[in-house]
């Protein structure tokens, strides 16, 4: 038996949902971006945050079958270009989920990575990668800002993600 529990437009409005806490919150504590880290190769939670979104750009040019971006011209590693680099992702992912369909979720792919070498797996798996990567590094994230005496003011759990039911 099969159940849709989760669709990616889902994925999508909560990705969309948490930067916007996450930029408020940023706005409000700028210091915390400063925050160290080793994360992903990141020395600060600002870098981190460009990462997540780095990485969703380059997922999403592949999505789409775009050239995927140089990582190392993508900007500075820094919170300010992580917000662009966030919008250009959610309207990448935007435009593919408003034009595929489930043959095309479907097809498997390959790619080389800029770390792990090459990597391949269907588009679904790759846009769902997206929206898990996001997830998991914000979970890192809020510990170490809180940590750093800056505590989020909002419950993270996606159980009170209010982009979905």
């Amino acid at each position: 038996m099969s159940h849709t529990a989760v669709t990616l437009e889902d994925l999508l409005a909560d990705f969309e949902a948490t930067a916007a806490k996450w930029k408020q919150f940023f706005a409000a504590n700028p210091a915390a971006a400063e925050a160290e880290t080793d994360i992903a190769g990141s020395s600060n939670i600002g870098e981190l945050v460009w990462h997540i979104y780095g990485g969703a750009v380059r997922l999403s040019e592949r999505l789409l079958g775009e050239a995927v971006s140089d990582w190392g011209a993508m900007g500075p590693k820094n919170l300010e270009k992580a917000w662009d680099l966030q919008a250009r992702a959610a309207g990448n992912l935007r435009r593919f989920l408003d034009t595929t369909n489930d043959a095309a979720l479907d097809e498997v792919f390959y790619f080389q990575t800029r770390t792990a070498g090459e990597v391949g797996g269907s588009r679904r798996k790759l846009c769902l990668h997206v929206f898990v990567h996001a997830i998991r590094h914000w979970a890192q994230i809020g510990p170490i800002v809180r940590q750093h005496g800056y505590p989020p003011n909002w419950m993270q759990d996606i159980l009170f993600s209010e982009a979905f039911v």
